[in-house]
């Protein structure tokens, strides 16, 4: 019966921890882009309330310091202008009004 608990606890103890991992979010629209001073504001129909919790979690960022901000804004915007969807990966331990994301990949 101890060997059964034990499965178990250590069977919860590796999925609890799955579920914190950095999530990527599933294809979205870009529905909203601004500029601000950290770096570049992007809403989407993609909802995490437990991550972002301005715009009924839907409002994530991209950081002035990643080292690719000028391309990802770039292929941001372009996305936004070609209304073509977005899946994004938010990087690790944030909950905040516009967690960061790290990546994106866009699609048609």
């Amino acid at each position: 019966m101890k060997e059964i608990a034990m499965f178990f606890i250590i069977f919860f103890l590796i999925f609890s921890t799955a579920a914190t991992a950095e999530p990527w979010s599933e294809m979205a629209d870009v529905t909203t882009v601004y500029p601000y001073t950290e770096g570049l504001i992007f809403v989407t129909t993609y909802v995490n309330t437990q991550i972002s919790t301005c715009d009924n979690g839907r409002r994530f960022s991209i950081s002035k310091d990643h080292p690719n901000y000028d391309v990802m804004v770039s292929t941001m915007l372009a996305a936004f202008m070609g209304s073509k969807r977005i899946t994004f990966h938010i990087e690790s331990n944030q909950q905040g009004c516009q967690p960061t994301i790290d990546r994106f990949r866009v699609a048609k």
